[in-house]
């Protein structure tokens, strides 16, 4: 087994790396990006409100809205 990652960009680098290969993975079995997408949405606010609860969830929320619409997201676009 290997050794855990340890700093928060360690541990942020991981699950980047282990999200991607899910990604991959679930596109490759045939599941489109966008189904992909909101069911990762969907499980990290799951996630999120456990945590943090609601109100700082949908603070949260917000503060994505402002960030998509400054195309803070935006990336290379691929056509599936």
């Amino acid at each position: 087994m290997s050794v855990p990652p340890k700093t928060d960009e360690e541990q942020r680098k991981l699950c980047f790396d282990l999200f991607n290969a899910y990604w991959e993975d679930a596109f490759g079995k045939g599941v489109p990006f966008d189904t992909i997408g909101t069911m990762s949405i969907s499980a990290a606010l799951f996630a999120l409100v456990a945590k943090h609860g609601k109100e700082t969830t949908a603070e949260f929320v917000q503060d994505l809205v402002q960030s998509i619409l400054q195309d803070q997201f935006t990336s290379m676009r691929k056509t599936n």
